[in-house]
């Protein structure tokens, strides 16, 4: 996690733990993709014949919650599988996606609205 601090010379900081989600500008998360009946796996298929992993710095606004029990993880690292209460959340959450996404796209309209509407030079967001 990393928290960028107030004032004229805001700085990123690594923070190990946190209460707030709101201290917090970004997570550095492992990406899975969903595979089959409780399986996810670390090399999506998109860098198949690469064999590497997805990483991503995710903003704290885009965060939806922690995973309730601890999944497990195959012994080579590329298949996490999760229990049925962890599927059942992860099938609620794909069921409502549409309504999720709009929920997200407005957090990052008010948030661009808050910052004068900056996008990228051409006029479009990176995010």
């Amino acid at each position: 996690m990393y928290s960028q601090s107030g004032g004229k010379g805001r700085t990123h900081a690594w923070l190990s733990d946190s209460t707030n989600i709101g201290a917090i500008s970004c997570l550095v998360v492992q990406i899975y993709e969903y595979g089959y009946h409780r399986n996810f796996r670390t090399v999506h298929q998109r860098n198949a014949t690469l064999h590497v992993g997805t990483y991503a710095l995710l903003p704290s606004d885009r965060f939806l919650r922690t995973l309730t029990a601890t999944p497990t993880l195959s012994q080579d690292g590329r298949t996490l599988t999760l229990d049925d209460t962890q599927l059942q959340i992860f099938n609620e959450l794909r069921g409502n996606f549409q309504d999720i996404l709009r929920a997200v796209k407005a957090i990052v309209a008010a948030r661009k609205k808050g910052r004068g509407g900056a996008g990228d030079a051409d006029g479009t967001d990176a995010e």
